[in-house]
């Protein structure tokens, strides 16, 4: 049985698809296909496009192509596992000595990222960004007081306040099997970055410098085609999952060109300064807590330009 020894754990919208890619692309790494098998995260719910492993069994099976002797790195990289309370400390009781990677960003700008993907998946229904984030407060309720198993997919301010995550990620991992990058070094000077990256996971140089951003902002070309097949009817929906997953554990090429075709590329609406300085002011707090946890100056995520 070949288990996952690299957890690439989130947050969303901070560059986690790069990293994984840039990981992926290395011989002596073997990335889950998908991307997110979601299978120690089932406290947050699933999302109707997801392509969670439903059984130890499905899960496992996502890393027997890996071969031992030849990846040094196997590696999966759900970005729900940080917010998550069960996670961290289920997946770490599974493979104890595994590493976890956590990437950190703005929580202003994960916010507003996050609802772009979200209206792309189709499961957020409001487009305006403002009134999304002004109804946290009644969603968050909502979601705590539901008895089902919706995500929680949504709550932009929960999912991107981070002090209680990386408390409970310091609380749980051993220093020497965690690593917080914080995403302003790395897209200022990602070539540094990663070589820490590779030296945390004892991994050699491989002279990369292309750092060129993966899954950017973007919306769907044909929106009725990509809904259809990211939450098709119920009655087809197992059998357009099995075919989703089949295609991207058996040609990711061609799942990459059916994503070009599908998908187009389109910057997020600007923020307007009195949006950008509530947010700022909300997450103030929560920021605070973090530089202490981390001893980091976070000050550029206090200011007026997230």
């Amino acid at each position: 049985m070949t288990k996952p020894n690299l957890f690439l754990i989130g947050a969303p919208k901070c560059g986690t698809t790069a990293i994984a890619e840039y990981l992926s692309e290395r011989a002596d790494v073997y990335f889950s296909k998908p991307k997110e098998p979601l299978f120690w995260c089932t406290d947050l719910g699933i999302e109707p496009h997801a392509l969670r492993a439903e059984t130890v069994e499905e899960y496992e099976a996502l890393f027997a192509p890996a071969d031992p002797a030849k990846h040094r790195i196997i590696a999966e990289g759900t970005t729900s596992y940080l917010r998550s309370e069960q996670a961290i400390r289920q997946s770490l009781a599974y493979s104890p000595d595994a590493k976890y990677i956590a990437i950190l960003r703005s929580p202003v700008e994960v916010a507003h990222a996050f609802h772009m993907e979200q209206l792309y998946t189709g499961l957020e229904k409001q487009k305006d960004f403002a009134t999304a984030w002004a109804d946290q407060t009644r969603r968050e309720a909502d979601w705590d007081a539901a008895s089902d198993d919706r995500p929680d997919s949504l709550l932009y301010r929960r999912i991107a306040s981070f002090a209680d995550q990386i408390d409970r990620f310091f609380a749980l991992i051993p220093e020497e099997q965690r690593m917080v990058i914080i995403f302003d070094d790395f897209r200022d000077d990602p070539r540094t970055v990663w070589l820490e990256v590779l030296g945390f996971l004892g991994l050699d140089d491989d002279e990369r410098v292309d750092f060129s951003p993966r899954n950017a902002a973007h919306a769907q070309r044909f929106p009725r085609l990509s809904h259809f097949l990211l939450a098709p009817p119920k009655p087809i929906a197992p059998l357009v999952t099995s075919l989703r997953k089949t295609l991207l554990a058996r040609d990711s090429k061609l799942v990459a060109s059916l994503k070009r075709f599908l998908n187009v590329k389109r910057p997020r609406a600007e923020l307007s300064p009195e949006l950008r300085a509530e947010m700022t002011t909300a997450f103030r707090p929560d920021i605070d807590r973090l530089e202490a946890l981390l001893n980091r100056d976070l000050s550029a995520w206090k200011g007026s330009t997230g």
